[in-house]
C-alpha cells in the first residue's frame, strides 16, 4: 500500500496493509492508523489482555508484530489521546468480529476462486438476507448446490445480498449500522460465503453486495473519535448524527475516502462479486437525507468517483433510492442501474377496491410508457415488511390475492427494465416478514407452488426475449375500452408481443384486429376464440402477434 496516497484520500487497498496479517511461525503483524493518538496499545487472548505498546510512525501508522497468535483470538486496541485518556477500540479493518460484536478476531485467510461471471444485459435479481435464511443453506456444498439449482430454476441471474457485515441493532438489516469489513459469523461463515459465490459463478449466477456508506455504527468502540479526533465524521454537532442515530461519514475527510474506497475494493477483490449496490442514496445526495436541505455536493463528487472505479473494474454499480429518482434527482452520478420506489404505486393501486382503480390509470400508463432501461423495477424487502404484510398479502380481497399478484408480476416483467424481487416473492408467500423470520423456500403450499410455476414461466420468457430488454426494443401503448384495462405492445425488430392487463374484477371481451398466439396467461382457461379475446377478472396475458 502507498501510505501517502492513502493519507491523501486516494487509497484503494488499505485492507492489505491495516488490520491483522499473518507472518511466519504463528506471528501476526497488527497495523492501525491513528494520526492524533499519543499511544496505541493492543490487548487480546494472545497476551492475556495486558497492554502491549505499538510502534508509532510519522505517518500516523502504529504497528506491532506479536508471536504465538492463534486464528480467531479476540483482541482490541487501546487508544491513548493527547490528554492521556484511554479508549477501547475495535480494529476497523478486522475481517471478523465476535458474536457479541465486542471484540475483533484474528483472521487472515484468502480464498482462491475458480470461476468468474460475465454480467448479462437482462438482470433478474433475487434480493435476500442471509440472516433470514435457514443456516443449513450455507452449511455445506450439497445444500449450496440445492439452493443454487432452485435459483436457476426460477431464472434469476444475480443474488443480491443485503448487508452481511456485523450489526449491533436487532431490528435492522445492517443498513448504515454495520461494521465495515467485519463479518459476524452467526449467520454465515466467511469461508462458506466465498465457496457459495464460487459455486454461483460456476452455475452462471452473479453476486451483488449491498453497502451503506453514508454512516457508521455509533458504538464507542468503533470509528467515532477513533484517535481522539473526528477522523471519519463531521466536526459539527448539527450534522454529526443522522435521523436514525447513526454517525454520518464526512466525505471531505481523506481518511474516510480511503477507508470507503478500500472497503469497495475489498468486496470486489476478496469476494469476487459482480456488482456493488449503494443503498439509502438519499442520505448521501441530500444533507441529512432531507431534500429540502439541498444537495451535498461533496458526496455527489465522491459517488461519481466510486462508480467510475467500480466500472473500471468491469463491475456493475447500482444505486438504491427510497423515493422516485426521476422526480428528485437531476444529477448523473454514474450508476449503471437505479432501483427506486416507482412500483410502490402499483402496490398501492392493488390495495384499492377494484372499482377505485380506474382513477389511477394515468399512473399505470405512465409506468408502461416510460423508459426504464437503466432501472431495476420490482420489489425489495420493504414491500414484504411494511404494513405488517408480505407483498402477496397486500393484494386486495381474501380469495383473489394470487390472481392479482400474477397480473402484477406479468405487468412488471413486461416493462422495459431490469428486474428485482425479494426472497419468497417468487412463490407469493402470505406470511408476514420480519427481522427474525426464517425463510424456508423448499416448503411451499399448493397455492405457492402454483404461483411459483407461473413465475418460472414468466421469468423464463423475460430472460429469453430481447423484446423485453434490448436497448432498441420499444413499447407502444394501445387504446382499449374498459376500466383499469391496459394493452400495449413490446416490439423488437420484426417481432411483436401483445400484453393485456386487467386490474379489475370485471371480465372483458376484446376484438382482435390481428392474429395472435398465446404465450403466457395468468389464468388457465382458454379465453381465446378466432376474433375475440376474453380476459377474466384480474387476468393478464402475453400474446405473440403473427
Amino acid at each position: 500500500m502507498d501510505t501517502r496516497k492513502y493519507l491523501e484520500g486516494k487509497g484503494y487497498d488499505g485492507y492489505k496493509f491495516f488490520g491483522n496479517h499473518k507472518k511466519a511461525n504463528n506471528s501476526y503483524i497488527f497495523r492501525i492508523l491513528a494520526p492524533n493518538a499519543k499511544n496505541v496499545y493492543i490487548i487480546g487472548d494472545f497476551n492475556l489482555w495486558t497492554e502491549e505498546k505499538l510502534r508509532k510512525y510519522s505517518t500516523g501508522v502504529f504497528s506491532k508484530t506479536i508471536k504465538n497468535v492463534k486464528e480467531f483470538d479476540k483482541y482490541l486496541y487501546v487508544i491513548e489521546n493527547e490528554n492521556g485518556k484511554k479508549y477501547y477500540k475495535l480494529d476497523p479493518y478486522a475481517k471478523l468480529i465476535d458474536k457479541e460484536n465486542e471484540n475483533s478476531l484474528v483472521y487472515d485467510k484468502s480464498y482462491k476462486f475458480s470461476y468468474k461471471y460475465k454480467n448479462e444485459k437482462n438482470l433478474n435479481i433475487y434480493q435476500m438476507s442471509a440472516k433470514n435464511f435457514d443456516g443449513k443453506i450455507f452449511e455445506d456444498k450439497k445444500n449450496m448446490d440445492k439452493f443454487i439449482q432452485y435459483l436457476k430454476e426460477n431464472n434469476f441471474t444475480h443474488i443480491d445480498f443485503m448487508p452481511i457485515f456485523a450489526n449491533r441493532l436487532k431490528e435492522d438489516f445492517a443498513y448504515g449500522s454495520s461494521f465495515y469489513f467485519s463479518i459476524n459469523e452467526t449467520y454465515i461463515e466467511i469461508e462458506k460465503i466465498k465457496l457459495f459465490i464460487d459455486l454461483c459463478h460456476k452455475n452462471k449466477l452473479g453476486i451483488i453486495f449491498e453497502i451503506d456508506i453514508s454512516s457508521f455504527n455509533s458504538s464507542e468502540k468503533y470509528l467515532n473519535k477513533f484517535d481522539g479526533s473526528n477522523m471519519y465524521n463531521y466536526d459539527y454537532d448539527d450534522i454529526l448524527y443522522n435521523y436514525s442515530g447513526l454517525i454520518n461519514i464526512d466525505p471531505t475527510k481523506n481518511l474516510a475516502k480511503s477507508f470507503i474506497l478500500s472497503f469497495v475494493t475489498y468486496l470486489i477483490k476478496e469476494f469476487n462479486i459482480d456488482a456493488i449496490a449503494i443503498v439509502n442514496l438519499e442520505n448521501l445526495i441530500f444533507w441529512q437525507g432531507d431534500k429540502s436541505r439541498g444537495y451535498n455536493e461533496n458526496w455527489l463528487g465522491f459517488i461519481r468517483n466510486i462508480n467510475k472505479y467500480i466500472n473500471d473494474l468491469n463491475k456493475i454499480s447500482i444505486g438504491f433510492y427510497n423515493s422516485i429518482w426521476k422526480n428528485n434527482i437531476r444529477e448523473d452520478l454514474g450508476f449503471d442501474l437505479i432501483y427506486d420506489r416507482t412500483l410502490a404505486k402499483l402496490i398501492k393501486i392493488n390495495q384499492k377496491n377494484p372499482f377505485e382503480r380506474a382513477n389511477y390509470s394515468y399512473i399505470v400508463k405512465n409506468i408502461i410508457e416510460n423508459d426504464y432501461k437503466n432501472y431495476l423495477l420490482g420489489f425489495n424487502y420493504f414491500d414484504s415488511l411494511s404494513e405488517g404484510a408480505s407483498l402477496a398479502m397486500k393484494m386486495n380481497s381474501n380469495d383473489k390475492k394470487y390472481d392479482q399478484l400474477k397480473t402484477l408480476f406479468l405487468l412488471v416483467y413486461t416493462l422495459n427494465s431490469n428486474k428485482m424481487i425479494f426472497s419468497s416473492d417468487e412463490f407469493g408467500s402470505l406470511e408476514t416478514f420480519n427481522f427474525d423470520k426464517k425463510i424456508n423456500i423448499f416448503k411451499q403450499n399448493e397455492n405457492e407452488k402454483d404461483f411459483n410455476e407461473f413465475y418460472k414461466k414468466l421469468s423464463d420468457f423475460y430472460i429469453r426475449n430481447k423484446n423485453l430488454y434490448e436497448n432498441e426494443s420499444k413499447t407502444k401503448i394501445l387504446e382499449i375500452e374498459g376500466y383499469s384495462l391496459y394493452a400495449f405492445k413490446r416490439i423488437y425488430k420484426n417481432k411483436e408481443y401483445l400484453v393485456i392487463i386487467n386490474l379489475t374484477d370485471l371480465e372483458y371481451k376484446i376484438d382482435l384486429p390481428e392474429k395472435i398466439e398465446k404465450v403466457l396467461t395468468s389464468y388457465n382457461e382458454n379465453y381465446h376464440s378466432k376474433n375475440k379475446l376474453y380476459i377474466p377478472a384480474f387476468g393478464s396475458g402475453i400474446f405473440k402477434i403473427k
